[in-house]
């Protein structure tokens, strides 16, 4: 059962703010902003807030404007504002960024996190989260249409000892040529953060896969 999570959670970063279950900004026309309406397969069977004490957030805070094929940095936020503890998957214990926190769209290109290629250890790791502590993980993305080959051409890259976001658009297009910008607009992006509610009778229940998500979104304009 362990190892059944830990691939599906893993399947899903390759392939792959406002808070919980919050809305774009007042200032955003919703109207304008482009969204598939998909939503990750690994969500089946979990219960949206099933813990009503997470605060969970992501933002972009660029100081730059994001033009069409260049990379973007997320920054999730989640706190424990309750009164009792979850759990959550960190996968490998040589991760940064835990397996059960992700960003996800159907119209902007996902990057698999950097601490997540390249040799990682073999144990499976879980994390509780306790009331008043928080977490804090930084997520690329970049102003890309999605790509099925984007995760092979991340390990490609990675080879080389060069993380893809961190690529200029005119070499990555150079070298992967059937890569399309996204056009200038605004787009919803999403961060998920899967967990279990621990208690004395179920300490390790994110052994067992996740029982409960939050998701968190925020509006992306690429000029």
């Amino acid at each position: 059962m362990k190892k059944f999570f830990f691939i599906i959670l893993t399947t899903l970063l390759f392939i792959t703010g406002c808070q919980a279950g919050g809305t774009p900004s007042d200032d955003t026309d919703t109207a304008t902003v482009q969204d598939d309406g998909s939503v990750p397969d690994v969500l089946e069977g979990l219960t949206l807030n099933e813990y009503d004490g997470l605060e969970f957030t992501v933002n972009v805070l660029e100081r730059k404007a994001i033009l069409p094929g260049t990379p973007f940095v997320a920054t999730v936020t989640i706190e424990n504002k309750g009164d009792q503890t979850i759990s959550y998957i960190q996968g490998s214990g040589s991760f940064t960024i835990p397996e059960a926190v992700f960003l996800y769209s159907g119209n902007l290109q996902t990057v698999i996190p950097q601490d997540h290629l390249g040799i990682a250890t073999a144990d499976f790791v879980t994390h509780d989260l306790k009331p008043g502590e928080s977490l804090m993980f930084k997520l690329d993305a970049m102003a890309i249409e999605p790509h099925p080959d984007f995760r092979a051409y991340t390990f490609e890259m990675f080879d080389e000892q060069v993380y893809i976001a961190d690529m200029d658009w005119t070499d990555l297009q150079g070298r992967f040529p059937e890569l399309v910008p996204a056009q200038p607009g605004n787009y919803m992006l999403k961060a998920y953060f899967l967990y279990s509610i621990a208690d004395e009778n179920a300490q390790f229940a994110a052994l067992t896969g996740p029982t409960g998500y939050a998701v968190a979104e925020t509006v992306i304009g690429v000029s």
